[in-house]
């Protein structure tokens, strides 16, 4: 797990700002950095500024910043030459199965110098060639230098978990793991105003390739490109893999509960391979839950759990996650987070994220990621993904109900509805929580910013945000596996985690689990009323009962709406009442009013409210031209 940086051009030039784009990410990898500037047939390795002095021209160059996980020797530094020095290769991730990849490349003659899995993935493309990513089972964003046939190829995992961001400056080609290594070379950041609409209207965030920066874009997931160097550098992704939409798989419920569990039980003990200490993110859910209880079976000492609570109120879940605790036999440690500590850390905050977000559990996250490296663990297991291929969301309940009404299948409608109503979530009818969701008449209703939004900005957000009403579930967890949900989740872990030095590793998105859920049919998925029926079946033994039945469902929340109406108030009127960055865009002043606004729609528009005061603190964070 690292930070990497590069520059790609056809002609050779000054290639110094690669050091300054490697040293903004130095919080991602505070084992150790490293440099290489290549031009035509020759490389050049340095480790340190000094190092690199009169080496600074070339077509190609590639920085790094080591978090060290796997073989924490010298051995796993980066960049990485192959022996022969025809291959070279940055790269930011993890492969889990690099012992079985190494073990098959072994037996066809590959010799290894290292322990490392950097080693394994070098060796891989040189055999199979760009062929090499579809074998990977991990989470990786790469840059590989391959110098006899002319070229640079990037890559990114199928789902997106480690991020990579491209940029142009003239004829060169820019990429680097995080947008700040764009911006220290020498990248003006700009609004992107479509971007900056969708979110404030939908509050929807990295649902498109387009960043918050204007000219600044995310590589695709589940991409590679070949970047020749005998012309203009110019990026063509091509996919190596996408979400399987071919269709419902025949499998009976006994059948799929034994995959599901086989599948989910592997996918954690791939992931509990490390050279250093695995720890994990605990909130009391289903989700996190069976994780810790899975992953403390192949725990050689007691597994240290991480879990955010609040000291009485809806949001403390410390009961079920003390179930969790007890049956696993963990190690717990707890946070508190407090709307003081959240208006203190709010510059700093949006500087680790990079890009707005939509809700101040961004900053218990944060904490957690503190706490881990305080405790001295390096890798926490999470659970983001479990809610989009196991149907946990409420909305869900609803998507099948369509599905059932497209299908003609009356009666399956009406026993689905009896269950819900008998048996499901609570919180299932609360439609301020899906704004986006509804028809236009309810939703302009509690869209209340709309009335500060200055004209044309944007097309006040008129991206088109949803699958085809009625589509059905695969559908509609396609939407939140690739635009809607997961990529901004995986961006807010990876940030957080990034900025104390830990990995972070989600089971859940295993492309194994992903690929068999999104072939199930739905009734599979969303049985009895009950969202991740399956979850719930294959976990009975392993998982305590109480912690499988239950109907509150809770997403990883803080007391946001009772920070806006308290403690963050005064912030809000602080920054949203001067003059604003974001003033030609959106009547600040006048938006403060929803701060007061009552009714059934209260909740969404104070979220609203909330995402400006986000929107605008980044704005000053950047010193972006808006």
């Amino acid at each position: 797990m690292c930070g990497i940086a590069g520059l790609v051009s056809q002609h050779r030039r000054d290639m110094t700002a690669i050091v300054a784009m490697t040293e903004a990410q130095a919080h991602r990898g505070p084992d150790g950095q490293g440099f290489c500037i290549a031009d035509g047939l020759q490389a050049s390795f340095g480790r340190s500024r000094a190092e690199m002095a009169g080496r600074s021209h070339g077509q190609v160059a590639f920085g790094h910043r080591r978090l060290a996980i796997i073989d924490v020797t010298d051995a796993g530094h980066q960049p990485m030459a192959s022996d022969d020095g025809r291959l070279w290769i940055t790269y930011n991730g993890e492969v889990y199965n690099y012992i079985e990849l190494r073990e098959e490349l072994s037996r066809e003659g590959v010799a290894f110098s290292g322990g490392s899995d950097t080693e394994v993935v070098l060796a891989a493309y040189r055999r199979w060639g760009v062929d090499c990513f579809a074998r990977f089972n991990g989470m990786w964003a790469l840059a590989i230098w391959d110098r006899d046939a002319d070229r640079v190829v990037l890559a990114r995992d199928r789902l997106g978990v480690k991020p990579l961001h491209v940029a142009r400056d003239g004829d060169t080609l820019m990429f680097s793991s995080e947008i700040k290594g764009l911006l220290a070379a020498g990248l003006r950041p700009r609004l992107d105003r479509a971007a900056a609409a969708d979110f404030l209207r939908h509050g929807v965030v990295n649902h498109g390739d387009a960043t918050f920066f204007e000219g600044v874009a995310a590589f695709p997931p589940g991409h590679y490109a070949v970047v020749p160097l005998d012309r203009a550098p110019a990026l063509d992704p091509k996919p190596f893999w996408s979400l399987p939409l071919d269709g419902e798989e025949a499998v009976g419920e006994a059948e799929a509960v034994e995959r599901f569990r086989e599948l989910f039980l592997s996918a954690v003990r791939l992931r509990m391979r490390s050279d250093v200490t695995v720890g994990a993110c605990l909130s009391g859910g289903l989700d996190s839950s069976s994780i810790v209880c899975a992953a403390a079976r192949e725990a050689s000492a007691p597994l240290v759990t991480f879990t955010s609570a609040f000291k009485g109120g809806r949001y403390d879940e410390r009961r079920y996650a003390e179930l969790a605790i007890r049956r696993a036999g963990a190690d717990p440690r707890f946070v508190f987070p407090e709307a003081d500590g959240f208006v203190g850390a709010l510059p700093s905050l949006i500087r680790t994220q990079e890009e707005p977000f939509t809700t101040t559990s961004i900053y218990a996250q944060n904490l957690l990621m503190r706490a881990a490296r305080e405790a001295g663990v390096i890798v926490l297991l999470d659970g983001q993904g479990a809610d989009e291929i196991l149907c946990g969301y409420r909305k869900y309940m609803l998507f099948y109900a369509q599905e059932l009404r497209r299908r003609g299948d009356w009666g399956g409608l009406l026993r689905h509805g009896a269950q819900l109503l008998a048996h499901g979530d609570r919180g299932v009818f609360r439609l301020a929580e899906g704004v986006r969701y509804l028809p236009q008449g309810l939703r302009s209703r509690a869209e209340g910013l709309s009335a500060s939004v200055r004209p044309g900005f944007a097309e006040w957000g008129a991206s088109r945000l949803a699958a085809e009403p009625g589509a059905g579930l695969a559908p509609r967890q396609a939407d939140d596996l690739r635009r809607y949900s997961v990529p901004s989740l995986l961006r807010y872990e990876d940030r957080n985690s990034m900025a104390w030095g830990i990995e972070s590793r989600v089971p859940f998105l295993d492309y194994r689990l992903v690929e068999l859920l999104m072939r199930l049919p739905g009734h599979l998925k969303v049985s009895g009323g009950r969202t991740k029926a399956l979850l719930r079946t294959a976990m009975r033994g392993l998982v305590p009962d109480e912690i499988l039945d239950r109907r509150d469902k809770m997403g990883f929340e803080t007391p946001q709406q009772e920070w806006l109406s308290g403690p963050l108030r005064a912030s809000l009127e602080r920054t949203l009442g001067g003059d604003a960055a974001l003033s030609p865009l959106v009547d600040t002043r006048r938006a403060l009013a929803l701060a007061d606004a009552g009714g059934y729609w209260q909740r969404a528009n104070r979220n609203a409210l909330f995402r400006l005061f986000v929107l605008e603190s980044w704005a000053q964070v950047f010193d972006v031209a808006v």
